[in-house]
């Protein structure tokens, strides 16, 4: 099968292995597309290695076509049409993946686009939903809005609260954030979202932080009583000062997390919430998908350069093999 390789420059480049068996609790999915992640950027410059026993290829997340069958799996058979979470192999032809990670692709969504759905979609919902504990019309603070985690965020938080604040690096950012459902969005690069919550008397319930550093003590003193910081990633430094009293006098709690490292059964348990909780708003189209572009799978590189450069809008994706018109039935 073909996939996509890395060299010790970072530089992505297709390669070819043989097609692994799958596990008698496994699938075999023929891929259609794969999801691009900022953990893809951070695994081929060595910074984020897959965790033992999954596969060293690129990719946490896939949507395509079962196409074989472990011998313990009852659950889906061949040709079912399905997306999945991935510990590593979603940038090839084939993966194979525990069956208790995959999902049933919602019947409005293309087989393509439903590669934008898994990782994104049980990031949030596990932070948010389980790890913040948060409530129907709490206020909530995302960072990097119009990211792909951003962007879904709105668009599923939108079900449950009118009180949805975003930071975004350019007003075109923001104004998409707005038109996706949140509240408001702040430019960072213009304005302090510190000052701009503070001076409207907006106290956040709940924080959904990717950039960390310096955004650290700043969310400490917005939070409300209660209120609860979650971290996802640390774009902007591992380290932060803090002030212990905010943390005591307001009773706040922070956490994070991530979802690569977590056994099957833990990232089942994920999957069976979304697929009651937020698979029926996405049928309902109560949940918007926002795609930004698509690549084929040999346009890797450029797929990566775009993330980089964060000048994206939502999900990019990489094109394996293109759905059918007589697929889509």
């Amino acid at each position: 099968m073909k996939f996509v390789n890395h060299n010790n420059q970072g530089l992505l480049f297709i390669d070819e292995r043989n097609i692994e068996t799958p596990n008698p609790n496994q699938v075999q999915i023929e891929v259609y597309s794969a999801g691009v992640n900022r953990a893809d950027l951070l695994q081929k410059k060595g910074h984020y290695p897959q965790p033992e026993g999954e596969s060293d290829i690129l990719g946490l997340e896939v949507s395509g076509k079962i196409c074989d069958l472990g011998s313990s799996v009852t659950k889906y058979k061949i040709g079912d049409k399905v997306c999945a979470i991935l510990g590593g192999g979603g940038y090839a032809e084939y993966v194979n993946v525990d069956e208790r990670q995959i999902l049933t692709i919602p019947k409005n969504i293309s087989l393509n686009d439903a590669a934008s759905l898994p990782e994104t979609i049980l990031t949030v919902y596990e932070n948010i939903f389980n790890i913040s504990g948060f409530k129907k019309n709490e206020s909530v603070l995302i960072h990097g809005g119009s990211s792909g985690i951003g962007t879904t965020a709105i668009s599923i938080l939108k079900n449950f609260t009118d009180k949805i604040y975003v930071t975004a690096g350019s007003d075109e950012k923001c104004k998409a954030c707005v038109e996706l459902g949140a509240t408001k969005a702040i430019n960072y690069k213009l304005k302090d979202f510190e000052e701009v919550l503070s001076s409207d008397r907006i106290k956040i319930d709940v924080v959904l932080d990717m950039v960390g550093g310096e955004y650290f003590k700043k969310n400490l003193k917005i939070l409300n009583f209660k209120g609860r910081l979650t971290y996802i990633s640390a774009l902007g430094g591992i380290k932060g000062e803090i002030n212990l009293l905010h943390i005591m006098n307001k009773q706040l709690k922070i956490s994070g997390s991530t979802l690569r490292s977590r056994s099957s059964e833990m990232k089942g348990q994920i999957v069976n919430q979304v697929k009651e909780i937020i698979w029926p708003l996405i049928e309902k189209k109560l949940i918007d998908i926002k795609i930004f572009k698509k690549f084929h799978l040999d346009e890797a590189n450029e797929a990566h350069s775009l993330m980089e450069s964060s000048q994206h809008i939502g999900k990019i994706l990489l094109t394996v093999k293109e759905e059918k018109i007589n697929e889509l039935t």
